[in-house]
């Protein structure tokens, strides 16, 4: 069963930010995390944000992804406003369209892989897809650890178990927020490697938030943030 291929067409775009600003604090107190940030990305691009500490990246992730609302501006899928949508369809899109890989892996300790993986199944109050669980588990060589529990892997077999969960919906978005940040050099290049593989062979579109040059070298565009403006592409 494939994964639900995407063709490649670098002249649609699928991502608009326009004018996106976040500030938290009032008065003397207030911060500018995000000031009028402007990006276009392009159905099944693979994007890096590169930046450092505090510069804005994960603030402009988390917008991207509907996780937090912006103090001005919109972000715009396929032409619709993500923040016009009241929450019960903000949160159905989420679950339908995007997929998100966060550092940490924030998988539930006491749930087996399978049931980690099925989360976002269970959340939209969907059987589990066996067929699409198993092919999943397949390409990321999972398929003998389903009934484990997180404590029982290793850093790099659970960051797989999150790409995991945020592949069973068939998201057309991966938001990857620093992916290989808490993993060893060779468990993070082959999280790398399941990106790439993602993104050229089956079209998923991936933002990746990282601080590293040599990661961001990896993606087929590269924007720079410090102090919440976006620099270059």
């Amino acid at each position: 069963m494939p994964m639900g291929r995407f063709e490649r067409n670098t002249n649609m775009t699928f991502l608009v930010t326009e004018n996106l600003t976040k500030k938290y604090g009032k008065g003397e107190a207030e911060v500018t995390a995000l000031d009028h940030v402007n990006l276009s990305v392009e159905k099944g691009e693979f994007l890096a944000v590169m930046g450092a500490s505090g510069s804005g990246k994960s603030t402009l992730l988390n917008l991207l992804g509907g996780l937090d609302d912006p103090t001005e501006g919109k972000v715009l899928y396929d032409g619709k406003n993500l923040f016009d949508m009241d929450d019960a369809a903000l949160s159905l899109f989420r679950l339908k369209t995007i997929g998100f890989v966060f550092q940490s892996y924030n998988l539930v300790a006491e749930l087996s892989v399978r049931e980690n993986i099925l989360l976002p199944k269970d959340i939209a109050r969907e059987k589990p897809d066996e067929g699409r669980l198993a092919e999943i588990v397949g390409i990321l060589g999972l398929s003998d650890r389903l009934d484990h529990l997180p404590a029982q892997l290793s850093g790099g077999q659970q960051q797989r178990v999150a790409i995991a969960r945020a592949l069973i919906n068939r998201p057309e978005l991966l938001l990857c927020d620093e992916p290989t940040g808490n993993l060893d050099q060779q468990s993070g290049e082959n999280v790398m490697q399941l990106l790439d593989m993602l993104n050229r062979d089956y079209g998923i579109t991936v933002i990746m938030i990282t601080h590293d040059s040599a990661l961001a070298e990896r993606a087929m565009r590269t924007v720079h943030i410090r102090d919440g403006r976006l620099l270059q592409s």
